[in-house]
């Protein structure tokens, strides 16, 4: 068996042990993760990676944890956690039209969206009001019907589990719909370099802010969720398929499906991971039983079954 403590000699970032998921993951359920780490920067990602192959130790990557969900029993391998860490961002060119950023992994979506609003740069505008870090929105191609992370990427950074780092363009990451072909669940994303066009910062402002009444009027944003549970099917939105199959409103114990949008999990007190998973096991079987259509998931659900 793996001597997890060898870490706190091997890395320099923060290094728990035994840590209760729920206090790390936006819908606040799940067990204990063996180990947490967050690393100081990425010599240390490569030292960890240098570990897991030399142990053939399994680990998992998350940003902030809002679009995870762990299970009750928890996570026997470690997690590598690219939050409160490699969140710089840095200006490398500027011009008429436009500035071009070099971003870390770690940095807030949120902490993106004020520079931009504060510095009357264009783009991040529809992506106000998501949660998570730049990392985990690049890993899913965050985004809205407005746009998606994607469309202001230029290059991604990011390291594989082989310990080898490659920076990709734009197509050729591969990005889709809630997806990014060159990115697996075992890659470490460190930084992207971002585009953004020159506007007006009151324009700018008022573009924000009319996307967060937005989803201030239409998500259950007062409750613990994940977000969006289930990818969109072509041509159809998932909360629709979810709302005519009849789960608006289905609670199991403290969790349910939220009645303001129906493609949220909402915890409304003392939730356990087993509650959101029945949900999304009945959601998943109602909409097939009525439609033929089979939802995926847009969440990531990790841990011991």
């Amino acid at each position: 068996m793996t001597d997890l403590k060898e870490l706190t000699s091997v890395l320099r970032g923060s290094v728990l042990f035994d840590v209760q998921m729920h206090e790390y993951t936006s819908m606040q359920v799940g067990g204990a993760c063996v180990c947490v780490f967050t690393p100081a920067d990425t010599a240390d990602i490569t030292a960890f990676l240098e570990w897991a192959r030399r142990n053939e130790e399994r680990y998992f990557v998350m940003g902030s944890g809002t679009n995870l969900i762990v299970r009750d029993k928890g996570v026997r391998s470690p997690i590598i956690r690219i939050k409160d860490t490699l969140d710089s961002l840095q200006v490398e060119q500027e011009d008429a039209s436009g500035v071009v950023m070099t971003a870390g992994a770690g940095i807030p979506l949120a902490q993106l969206v004020k520079y931009c609003t504060e510095h009357g740069l264009s783009g991040m505008e529809p992506l106000a009001g998501i949660p998570g870090t730049l990392g985990g929105a690049l890993a899913m191609n965050a985004g809205t019907a407005g746009g998606t992370v994607s469309d202001i990427v230029e290059t991604v950074t990011f390291i594989e589990r082989s310990g080898r780092t490659r920076t990709l363009n734009r197509k050729a990451m591969g990005f889709g719909y809630r997806t990014c072909r060159e990115l697996s669940s075992s890659s470490i994303v460190v930084s992207a370099v971002v585009r953004l066009r020159k506007s007006d910062a009151k324009r700018v402002s008022s573009s924000v802010a009319a996307v967060l009444e937005e989803k201030t009027r239409t998500q259950p944003l007062n409750y613990p969720s994940s977000g969006s549970i289930f990818k969109n099917p072509p041509k159809v939105k998932a909360w629709k398929l979810l709302d005519e199959a009849g789960m608006r409103g289905v609670r199991v114990r403290g969790a349910k499906y939220s009645e303001l949008h129906t493609n949220f999990i909402v915890n409304t007190g003392q939730a356990r991971a087993e509650d959101v998973l029945t949900l999304i096991d009945a959601g998943i079987e109602k909409v097939r039983e009525k439609t033929k259509i089979k939802l995926e998931l847009e969440v990531v659900i990790i841990g011991e079954p």
